[in-house]
Formats: structure tokens, C-alpha cells, sequence
């Protein structure tokens, strides 16, 4: 990041810390085009629950609000626009399991969340009324992934045990599990059988409704039809995942591993084959180790994990890097990025939340 943007950075975010609003005016799309250089760390947002580290976060459908989860179950939703909390959905306490996941319904007007962690229960809020309107427990789990389909009429968790379930999200009934595989009695497994070991991530198509793609520590992506019992449709082989580490966008799958080099990949969804590594910034000693992953506007991704301490925005198509946002020697565990590509959130170990905007 250049110096003058440095300066910039740094004066909106005592701007933000005192109570101004110069920060809280958004540009259009269309005037971000052909202007994609830079990106812009806007502020740090201390937030009370800060020492349970941050594990989740998501924007909502209209970008202006942020949920954010922490290790000790605690659910935030900040105001994105005036970088504060908004409110506090469960305060959570010592006793409390991270919340590992979290999912906005892309079309309801009510302000529904879904939230999951590694205690297995899926809670699911109206925001506006601050209230948990149900509860969704699944025994002897521990789930760390879920994602809504882009049509809203399910969604999907996927965590320890490694069966995948499909919930409608009208009722919040179970519509079907896709079952892991027995390793040790079965003798018809194959590639597309399920997860072999734990699930970290889960994703749905943005425009394949009934597509979604998982990934775990079998260093394998299973890219599954919702409408099919039990088999996959087709794998991708070789990235380890062991967080928020998928993103889909047209043909393009984004996958972020925890390794040590070429962790950063990009991978053609129909064929299954991989289209590049994208460079990351990281020394021979640190290593890349990429938790979380996603796509951002033009040709940008952005990702992060405990190799660098902070997360790093590079133009796929020229592997120039963009910029960074650095949590000061803590592990980016989360992120995420508005529909429209613009705003990041990055966060992590000690409750690390910062808010960048690629310009």
C-alpha cells in the first residue's frame, strides 16, 4: 500500500474512532470500473467480545450490516456504514462453543441468520426483532460450515461427522443427508462417495441452485447436486481445506489451503482441472497457510490465514497484490466480501476486526 493511501487509512479510522461520518459514503459500481488498484483498509473495529476471537462473520445480502461470531458463542451484527455495533443477538458466556458459521437468507425481507457452531445446534434470528426463532440441534456434531442456496429454499450444514445436511428453510425440517462414507466396511467407495474426514467448508453455487461444493481436510472438493441421494458429481483433488476456503464465481473455483506453498488455487469448475496457482505473499519461513478465501470484484481474491497474519488482495489474471490487511501477529480465521465485491471484512484471533475496501 502506497504512503499516501497509508495516511488516508489512517485518518479515516480516527475519523470512525471519534464519531465522523466522512467514511460512510459509498461509491457506485459504476465508478469502481477500471479503477481496481488498491486495497484501502477503511477502519479496525474494536468490538466488546474481542478476546474470544472472532470465528465467522458475513455481510448481509445489502452489504450494510456485518454478523459477526465469536469463541464464546457471542453474535454481533455491526452497522457497516457507521462501523459500530448495531446490536448484540446472544451475548454468549464462558461455557459456550464457537460460532463457526454464519449465513444470511439471500432473499428474505425478514433479516433472517443462520447461525452454526461447534456445539452442533444451528440457531436461526430475525435481526430486526433480535430474537432466536428457533433452534436446530444435531447430535454428537460439531459443525463448521453451512451456507444458504442463492434461491433461499434451503440450506446446508457440514462440519465433524462429516454427513451433509439439506434443511428446508421454510419448515427447518431435514430434507435429506448426504451420508459419509464407512471406511472401514465399505467396499464400494469411490471419489464421489463423501467426506472421508471432518468438513470445513460449504458453499452453493450463485447461480446452480441445486450445486454446492464442499472441502475438508481429505484434501479433496466434492462439487455435489442437492437433488442426488448420496454420490457427488465430481471432485477436485488436492486442496486442503480447514476453514472458510471455497468461493465459487462463473466457471472459477477459488480454493484456500493450509499449506505451506501454492495454497492459493483456481480451478475450472466443469472440468474439475486446475487453471493456475495464484501467488500469495509470504516468505519461505512463514509458509502460506490460507484459511479462508474469496472472490472480490474484476479479477480480485482475497486471502488470509496464519502463515502471513493478515490477509492479502491479488489480481488473479496479473498475480499483482493489491494490498493487505494485517491482524499485527494474530491468525485470519474469517472473512468475507459484499455481493457486489467492493467491502471486506477480515478477522480472526483476538477478535481482529477490520474493514477494507478494494479502490
Amino acid at each position: 500500500m502506497s504512503r499516501r493511501r497509508l495516511e488516508e487509512a489512517l485518518c479515516i479510522s480516527k475519523e470512525l474512532e471519534s464519531g465522523g461520518e466522512s467514511a460512510d459514503e459509498y461509491v457506485s459500481d459504476e465508478d469502481y470500473l477500471d479503477k481496481v488498484s488498491e486495497l484501502f483498509v477503511r477502519c479496525h473495529i474494536p468490538l466488546p467480545k474481542d478476546s474470544h476471537s472472532i470465528y465467522s462473520v458475513q455481510f448481509s445480502p445489502d452489504g450494510k450490516q456485518l454478523a459477526v461470531g465469536f469463541g464464546n458463542g457471542g453474535i454481533q451484527i455491526v452497522n457497516v456504514e457507521r462501523m459500530n455495533v448495531k446490536h448484540t443477538l446472544f451475548s454468549g458466556h464462558r461455557a459456550s462453543h464457537a460460532v463457526t458459521a454464519l449465513s444470511f437468507h439471500p432473499r428474505s425481507r425478514k433479516s433472517l441468520l443462520v447461525a452454526a457452531g461447534a456445539d452442533g445446534i444451528v440457531s436461526i434470528y430475525d435481526i430486526e426483532a433480535e430474537m432466536n426463532v428457533a433452534s436446530l440441534p444435531e447430535k454428537d456434531n460439531e459443525i463448521n460450515a453451512l451456507d444458504f442456496s442463492m434461491d433461499g429454499t434451503v440450506f446446508a450444514t457440514a462440519g465433524k461427522d462429516k454427513n451433509i445436511r439439506l434443511y428446508d428453510s421454510t419448515t427447518n425440517q431435514i430434507l435429506n443427508v448426504l451420508l459419509a462414507p464407512d471406511i472401514m466396511s465399505s467396499d464400494d467407495l469411490t471419489l464421489t462417495s463423501g467426506h472421508s474426514r471432518r468438513i470445513f467448508a460449504l458453499k452453493f453455487h450463485p447461480a446452480e441452485y441445486h450445486i454446492f461444493l464442499t472441502g475438508g481436510w481429505d484434501d479433496s472438493i466434492k462439487i455435489w447436486d442437492k437433488r442426488m441421494a448420496k454420490e457427488a458429481r465430481r471432485v477436485i483433488n488436492g486442496p486442503h481445506i480447514c476453514g472458510p476456503g471455497i468461493d465459487i464465481k462463473e466457471n472459477m473455483v477459488l480454493t484456500a489451503s493450509w499449506v505451506a506453498r501454492n495454497a492459493l488455487q483456481l480451478w475450472d469448475f466443469r472440468s474439475s482441472g486446475l487453471l493456475k496457482d495464484i501467488p500469495f505473499p509470504a516468505s519461505l519461513l512463514q509458509g502460506e497457510f490460507l484459511y479462508a478465501g474469496k472472490f472480490c470484484n474484476k479479477n480480485v481474491v482475497i486471502a488470509g490465514g496464519s502463515g502471513t497474519f493478515g490477509a492479502s488482495a491479488v489480481d488473479y489474471k496479473t498475480d499483482e497484490v493489491l494490498g493487505d490487511v494485517s491482524l499485527f501477529n494474530k491468525t485470519v480465521q474469517t472473512l468475507d466480501v459484499t455481493h457486489n465485491g467492493q467491502v471486506v471484512a477480515v478477522a480472526g484471533v483476538g477478535g481482529n476486526l477490520h474493514i477494507a475496501e478494494l479502490c
